[in-house]
């Protein structure tokens, strides 16, 4: 994506905020850290021999953001910065310019941040358009007895406490107990021995406390009534901190500001980490663990260079497979979705969804997502690279893929495995990380969970 890079010099100094209107003075106060840090660079000639573009893919992604409002701060900084320079004093005093200036420029970096990347050409583009599916994987499994839902099941069975916890965690909360809680452990380490030992990932724990730049710089707005970023109060704990939805934030800020030679891409990093996300949501996903505040995630993050159309491309395609493989061997049915334009959200340049058969809510639900963000999130975190004979650093791409998201697979493997007495079969490739326990039976009295061997 061109919008951010190199060339415009009235936007390439570091901002700061004077006054915003219609925001109070701590939303202005975050607006400016956060672009002091991310400092993004705009390449104003690219927006203005492409303003029609812009606003086309602006529409069909359903985007709220104004390329018309960028192309009008530009010329009103640019008017702003020849008047300063010629007023010698005379008039309007040079620091009420001064702050003109660094006002408009910092509300043109909002704008130009706001504006999302462009679109891969085989992305469904109309605002009608449902995604495309591009494979189906295993069949529906066929049940001759009345099935039962995850949240029932895990009631029953004692793994899985979802009621009566307002007092404790509020809503859309959950304990997993006994079988339930060996479950999480044994999808997370199947996960990671795959990426691991297979596929040459290397493991890096990231932390779940970030600065809002972080995510503002992977595309993930802090602010606003639409956002699911938890942040922490400034009153008691300052430096615009806010809780981790994904492991992506960390693993894209913990290559912030880096350059590597493009012998060391592509870069695979994997990440285990609790995910918090604000939901809101309807009331028919609320059930059991489809919506959560919390939950388990192993991320997959790449960084391929930028030499022609194919690197991150030829990414996209292996995470995709990855996360194929992992769900084809839990002996799931699913399907891999190619997603509308209107879906992408503003950092991907294409995304495909991977939603599995769940018979309980007789209905598919997404387990996963991958997304080629092309140059988009490394524009705005400064990650590059280097060619050999060229001394010029320019923008990686970055890619992110779920490998497990723990409560959805889960509800995928209680709901496709269960039996007729309540029980629920062990996928084959979990059980070596399950102590060897093959079934999960009905429980016990006095006992978390009973299971079969």
């Amino acid at each position: 994506m061109r919008i951010l890079q190199g060339g415009c010099s009235l936007c390439r100094q570091s901002s700061t905020v004077t006054s915003t209107s219609g925001e109070d003075r701590s939303s202005s106060m975050d607006r400016k850290n956060i672009f002091k840090s991310v400092k993004p660079d705009v390449d104003m000639n690219h927006i203005l021999n492409n303003i029609d573009a812009i606003a086309r893919n602006i529409q069909q992604r359903k985007g709220d953001a104004d390329v018309h409002k960028v192309v009008t701060l530009w010329k009103e900084l640019k008017q702003l910065k020849e008047k300063l320079q010629s007023s010698g004093g005379v008039g309007v005093s040079k620091d009420s310019l001064k702050a003109q200036v660094l006002e408009t420029e910092q509300l043109l970096l909002e704008q130009v941040c706001a504006l999302p990347n462009d679109t891969h050409p085989d992305t469904p583009m109309n605002e009608t358009d449902e995604p495309r599916l591009v494979e189906e994987i295993g069949v529906k499994r066929k049940f001759d007895f009345p099935i039962k839902d995850h949240a029932q099941l895990g009631e029953n069975l004692n793994i899985i406490r979802t009621k009566h916890l307002g007092h404790i965690t509020g809503h859309r909360s959950y304990y997993l107990r006994g079988a339930g809680a060996q479950l999480e452990r044994a999808l997370v380490k199947y996960t990671l021995e795959r990426l691991v030992k297979r596929h040459n990932f290397q493991l890096i724990s990231v932390p779940d406390i970030i600065k809002a730049n972080v995510f503002e710089g992977c595309g993930m707005r802090t602010e606003g009534l639409h956002t699911q970023v938890y942040k922490l109060n400034p009153a008691y704990h300052p430096g615009n901190l806010c809780l981790a939805g994904t492991a992506e934030v960390g693993l894209a800020g913990y290559l912030m500001n880096r350059t590597f030679h493009v012998d060391e891409l592509p870069l695979r990093l994997a990440a285990v980490s609790r995910c918090f996300r604000a939901e809101t949501t309807h009331s028919s996903e609320a059930r059991g663990l489809f919506r959560v505040h919390q939950f388990t995630k192993v991320e997959m993050f790449g960084v391929t260079s930028g030499e022609s159309s194919n690197e991150s491309d030829d990414f996209f395609k292996e995470i995709v497979a990855i996360q194929r493989n992992l769900f084809a061997d839990l002996g799931l049915h699913f399907q891999i979705l190619d997603m509308p334009a209107h879906d992408l959200g503003s950092p991907a340049y294409r995304k495909y969804d991977v939603e599995a058969w769940m018979p309980g809510r007789d209905s598919y639900g997404e387990i996963s997502s991958a997304s080629n963000c092309t140059d988009y999130q490394s524009r705005r975190l400064r990650i590059k690279y280097r060619t050999d004979g060229n001394s010029d650093s320019v923008y990686a791409h970055t890619l992110n893929g779920t490998a497990c998201a723990v409560p959805r697979l889960i509800i995928a493997i209680l709901e496709n495995y269960q039996d007729k007495d309540g029980s629920v079969r062990i996928p084959d490739v979990l059980q070596p990380y399950m102590f060897g326990q093959k079934v999960i039976t009905r429980p016990v009295r006095g006992h978390l969970h009973h299971t079969r061997l």
